[in-house]
């Protein structure tokens, strides 16, 4: 037990040793390492400041009607189907998760969120003149004056950008969560200009509750046409008078999407343009830049000490 406690002893006084030498050495190159911790303060500061601000829209949705699953809607539709010896599949999905999924789609973003923007304003901005309201945009990709695209670029991208690749760029930006709990919708949209974040978000909502009504309108027209017609070629009763209620159900479902124009999600809290920036956090990148300058002098400071020693044995 005696010759434990001993070499602990001699253990932890080494150890004592070992950091005292490293702080000497450190203390000794204070000058080297002022200097380089004091460089990249400066050029994080530099950084940062060049960093343009970007604004954060956010909205709150809600379902606009309950949220009843796609299964619950062809339940009675599954009677008909028996009856024709027709199997029908189930599912689980909402008009809100429709609506959720429809909105990350590629489709919904070439379709109903392109034709309403400029193609510039989410590819080529640089940054946003407050004071003139004014966008500025990055000259080495596109020509404000003559209207034209200037990038360069290898194949097979072109200097005019694709939809898909406009696509990339606007996931970046965008995001959309459902709280399976409450079902309520949260949706934000970064960008240079607070005014064209909330003026984007104004779009998708109103494409995405348009859009799914003007689907449904079509789906339910064509499902009424289709049962007047079932209705008129048999003589089965039990046909007729499932036909007659799903033709009810049908009618209802036109005359809502015909009269309610937030047929998916109603809006709880409306998109604003931000008046204070989201990011960068300018003072977090100084702090960060003079951490790791911290660290990198130190570095360095080791690095030369034992490449010294290490020369110093071999001569």
């Amino acid at each position: 037990m005696e010759i434990k406690n001993l070499d602990s002893s001699v253990s932890s006084s080494d150890n004592d040793l070992d950091l005292l030498y490293l702080f000497s050495l450190v203390w000794e190159k204070k000058r080297l390492v002022l200097s380089i911790t004091s460089l990249a303060a400066i050029l994080s500061v530099i950084f940062s400041l060049n960093l343009s601000n970007i604004y954060t829209s956010k909205s709150l949705l809600i379902p606009s009607q309950p949220e009843d699953s796609l299964s619950s809607k062809i339940g009675d539709l599954s009677a008909l189907g028996n009856i024709a010896g027709i199997s029908l599949p189930e599912s689980e999905v909402s008009q809100s998760q429709e609506g959720v999924a429809r909105i990350n789609s590629f489709d919904f973003f070439s379709n109903s969120f392109m034709p309403n923007i400029k193609l510039e304003n989410l590819m080529a901005v640089k940054s946003w003149d407050l004071k003139n309201n004014k966008l500025i945009y990055d000259k080495k990709i596109f020509d404000h004056d003559t209207n034209t695209w200037v990038r360069k670029v290898k194949f097979p991208k072109k200097k005019k950008p694709s939809l898909q690749e406009a696509y990339e760029i606007f996931s970046e930006i965008f995001e959309i969560n459902q709280d399976k709990k409450t079902s309520f919708v949260n949706i934000s949209i970064d960008h240079h200009s607070p005014i064209i974040a909330k003026k984007w978000l104004d779009i998708i909502i109103y494409q995405i509750n348009e859009s799914m009504r003007e689907a449904d309108k079509e789906k339910a027209k064509q499902s009424i046409a289709f049962l007047n017609e079932v209705q008129d070629s048999t003589n089965i009763q039990a046909i007729k008078d499932v036909s007659s209620s799903l033709l009810e159900k049908q009618m209802q479902t036109l005359m809502l999407a015909s009269s309610n124009q937030d047929y998916v999600f109603e809006i709880i809290d409306r998109p604003i343009a931000p008046e204070k920036k989201s990011k960068p956090s300018r003072s977090l990148i100084c702090i960060i830049g003079t951490i790791l300058g911290f660290i990198l002098s130190l570095l360095a400071v080791f690095i030369d000490h034992y490449y010294k020693k290490l020369i110093i044995k071999k001569t």
